[in-house]
C-alpha cells in the first residue's frame, strides 16, 4: 500500500502518469516513437514511482514498549510474547526494500526469566523465532537458511519494568 505525504502529491501523481501515457499515445499514433523508447520511458517511470516511494518518510513505532495497563494479569513470559508479536506485526508491515522487512515470522519458544541478581527488576528470555524474508539482515548471525525462511534464530532479551509501561530490550544472540 502506498501512502501518499498529501491529496496534492497523490494528484501530482495521477496527473504525471496521465501526462506519460497520453505523450506515449500522440507518438505512437504519429510514429515519432520507437518501442525501445516507450520501454526506456516506462522503465523511468516505475524507478521513479518506487523510488519516491521509499523516499516518503515512515513513521517512527516503538514496538519495544507496551503499556502495564494493556498486559494487566498476564505473566512476564506472556508480556514478552506480546511485545515480541508487536514487534514482528511491525516488521511485517515495512516497505518492501527496507532492511527489516519480513513477509511472516513464527516464535518458537520462550525461556525464562533468568533473573540478573546484580540488578533489581531484570528478567532475561532466551527467544527462539523463525522470519521470512529476503533481507539479508535476518540471515547473519544465528539460525539456519532454509530457502525464505531463516529458522531457529535464537536471542536474548530483556525485561524491564519502566514506569508506567514494559520494555523489551534485545541483547545479543547466541
Amino acid at each position: 500500500m502506498i501512502i501518499f505525504i498529501s491529496d496534492s502529491l497523490f494528484l501530482l501523481y495521477i496527473v504525471t502518469f496521465l501526462v506519460i501515457i497520453i505523450t506515449i499515445y500522440k507518438c505512437i499514433k504519429a510514429k515519432k516513437i520507437e518501442t525501445k523508447t516507450i520501454v526506456i520511458i516506462l522503465i523511468g517511470v516505475v524507478y521513479l514511482l518506487f523510488y519516491s516511494y521509499e523516499s516518503i518518510p515512515s513513521e517512527k513505532v516503538q514496538y519495544n514498549h507496551i503499556a502495564i495497563s494493556d498486559v494487566e494479569g498476564l505473566s512476564e513470559k506472556e508480556i514478552v510474547n506480546k511485545i515480541l508479536i508487536q514487534e514482528f506485526d511491525y516488521y511485517k508491515s515495512e516497505r518492501l526494500f527496507t532492511k527489516n522487512q519480513i513477509f511472516d515470522y513464527k516464535i518458537n519458544r520462550i525461556n525464562g526469566p533468568t533473573n540478573d541478581t546484580s540488578k533489581t527488576d531484570n528478567h532475561y528470555y532466551d527467544v527462539s523465532y523463525s522470519v521470512k524474508t529476503i533481507a539479508p539482515a535476518w540471515i547473519a548471525g544465528n539460525g539456519k537458511n532454509e530457502g525464505l525462511w531463516v529458522n531457529s534464530k535464537s536471542e536474548f532479551y530483556n525485561l524491564i519494568k519502566n514506569n508506567d509501561q514494559y520494555i523489551l530490550n534485545r541483547v545479543g544472540g547466541l
